[in-house]
């Protein structure tokens, strides 16, 4: 009766694979990688007929121990081969036979930390070990759109644990909670309950559930299913026992598929068909050489109104293609003209000095000398970078692009050169601006912006009249300029300031942080100034300032034309602009007309 089964099964097999558009006469396909675990030499013989890459491998054969309450080390010496660039992964978890003992000593010396299993089943399931070391690979596999078909058997219930071999014998530390099925991580949490039976039903009408049911007349189960919980794209059930228990289930998760089936009788016979008939059709991606009647989609044979919608669709995709690549034109463009300001954030030495010096330009300075250069060119050895020669006082600027925090050197050096130049051009009027990209290899949010530099620093730079700027503070200058069309002079004098220098143009005033924020509008107690109907709101981000028109003012629910030192004021503030939160500081921009 099997004899008879399987040779009508073959028969059909072939007839099935004409349809498909395959022929004796043709070569092997060059694709799917196929990976077959513990399936036997017939399997690989089916397969192989057809598919040129199929690798067979085995996780391990178990083997007897002596039952008892110790535990041993878990000894499985034969690697995987070929798995790691496997597209389908077939695998029968069913025990086999046994091997009467390990093979091999253990993987680690005494007093070394090794797996370990309990010996009260009186057989070791070593297969863990390979399951362990190739799960990440095989989760990948997964992940890229492989597939895995398994044919389901119990899990053994081995206790597991990392631990030692000492002069006491092996000594558990940490319990794994590991097993065959952790193959993959979508196996890993499904629930199998120990059934043994022959009564299989078919509830599932897709390409795999319509091959199974071919298959069943010589099927039997040992296990049922219940996989783990999905938020979307749930297990789907393929068959039940005679009590409505799921026996095989599947599941796609993006591009991947996990198929769980029962036991077969036919397995060389199903997987021939199971690839050349329905995985095709669920993950075409891994049978491009399989046409399937793909010869209905050429030209000459394509219905014609779908033939219009086609040309209409290449048409849009030209104009696409052209606009895409014109926005990638103007983006490398883009980054030419400006990518300067990305260097302000992450470069050192002269790639540094020449970004500075273009922000500097764009902030309005228009006598920007390169010291470097020149000192260069007359064989000198450098000193300060740069001079800003606009007006006095003449400002000798040192650029440091450092990883951690400004040094004492870092810092004041600016201050020494200015003393040198003071005496070389007899002048008293210089003054010394260090700029400086501190732990320039963090994002620029991620710094300590609120304090780069010591209070020591900050009052020796009082004492000296000296500067102190970040590049991220000067970058901060440059886009809000470009944002806000700050006026040049109200920037270009920030730049003279002493001790740290804000990134604040010199028309605004401050008056406050804001106190209360609620959906277009947002409430500050003054505290510095003042500010009136008429004039501008800014309020400053965390890279980004954005002002507001004010148009009117309440302090104590009650209209003012302008709110004062210690006065509760609020203002509108337009959905458009950027969110506010509460401790924003807030500046007043008087009305300059």
């Amino acid at each position: 009766m099997a004899s008879e089964l399987s040779t009508k099964l073959i028969r059909e097999h072939k007839k099935l694979a004409e349809l498909a558009g395959l022929s004796s006469a043709q070569s092997k396909y060059a694709h799917p990688k196929i990976l077959l675990l513990d399936m036997g030499s017939d399997v690989e013989e089916a397969l192989r007929e057809r598919w040129a890459d199929v690798v067979e491998g085995s996780l391990g054969t178990p083997y007897r121990v002596e039952k008892s309450a110790i535990f041993t080390p878990v000894i499985q010496h034969e690697e995987l081969a070929g798995h790691a660039e496997a597209e389908i992964v077939i695998a029968d978890l069913s025990l086999g036979p046994f091997d009467n003992g390990p093979t091999g000593e253990p993987h680690r010396p005494d007093g070394e930390s090794d797996l370990g299993a309990k010996c009260d089943r009186g057989f070791i399931d070593c297969r863990i070990r390979t399951v362990i070391a190739v799960s990440s690979i095989f989760d990948r596999i997964l992940k890229n759109g492989g597939v895995f078909v398994i044919f389901a058997a119990p899990r053994t219930y081995m206790t597991l644990a990392m631990g030692q071999r000492t002069y006491h014998g092996f000594v558990p530390e940490r319990e794994v909670k590991r097993d065959v099925w952790s193959i993959t991580s979508e196996l890993a949490d499904m629930l199998i309950t120990h059934d043994a039976g022959r009564s299989i039903r078919v509830v599932d009408s897709s390409p795999v559930g319509t091959l199974l049911q071919k298959y069943l007349s010589d099927a039997s189960f040992e296990c049922t299913l219940k996989g783990g919980f999905r938020k979307t794209d749930p297990w789907q059930t393929l068959a039940v026992n005679k009590f409505g228990n799921a026996v095989g289930i599947m599941r796609r998760c993006g591009k991947g598929l996990t198929i769980v089936l029962p036991q077969l009788a036919q397995k060389a016979v199903f997987l021939q068909e199971l690839m050349t008939i329905a995985l095709p059709e669920l993950a075409p991606h891994l049978f491009p050489e399989i046409e399937r009647g793909r010869w209905a989609n050429r030209a000459e044979y394509e219905l014609p109104r779908v033939a219009e919608l086609q040309a209409e669709k290449a048409r849009i995709a030209a104009e696409t293609e052209a606009t895409l690549a014109r926005l990638d034109t103007d983006i490398e463009a883009e980054r030419a003209a400006n990518g300067w300001l990305h260097d302000l954030l992450t470069e050192t030495g002269d790639p540094l000095v020449v970004a500075v010096e273009k922000a500097l330009a764009e902030i309005g300075f228009e006598h920007v000398v390169d010291m470097d250069k020149i000192r260069d060119q007359e064989g000198k050895s450098r000193r300060e970078d740069l001079r800003i020669e606009d007006r006095s006082p003449l400002l000798i600027v040192d650029i440091k692009g450092i990883g951690g925090y400004p040094s004492d050197d870092d810092a004041t050096q600016a201050t020494k050169h200015a003393f040198i130049n003071a005496k070389e051009l007899k002048r008293t009027d210089v003054q010394g601006l260090a700029i400086i990209n501190h732990q320039r290899h963090l994002p620029p949010l991620e710094r300590e912006n609120d304090m780069p530099f010591r209070q020591e620093l900050l009052d020796v730079a009082g004492e000296t009249g000296l500067g102190l700027l970040t590049t991220f503070d000067l970058y901060r200058m440059v886009v809000n300029m470009r944002k806000l069309d700050w006026p040049s002079e109200h920037v270009k004098a920030v730049v003279y300031g002493h001790q740290r220098i804000e990134p604040v143009p010199a028309h605004y005033r401050y008056i406050g942080t804001v106190a209360k924020a609620m959906t277009g509008k947002l409430g500050v107690v003054i505290a510095e100034n003042e500010i009136a109907v008429g004039d501008r709101l800014a309020v400053e981000g965390l890279i980004y300032f954005d002002e507001a028109d004010v148009a009117s003012i309440r302090v104590n629910d009650k209209p003012v034309e302008r709110a004062k030192v210690g006065d509760p004021a609020g203002f509108l503030w337009p959905d458009g602009n950027a969110k506010v939160r509460e401790g924003m500081r807030v500046y007043a921009v008087p009305n300059s007309k």
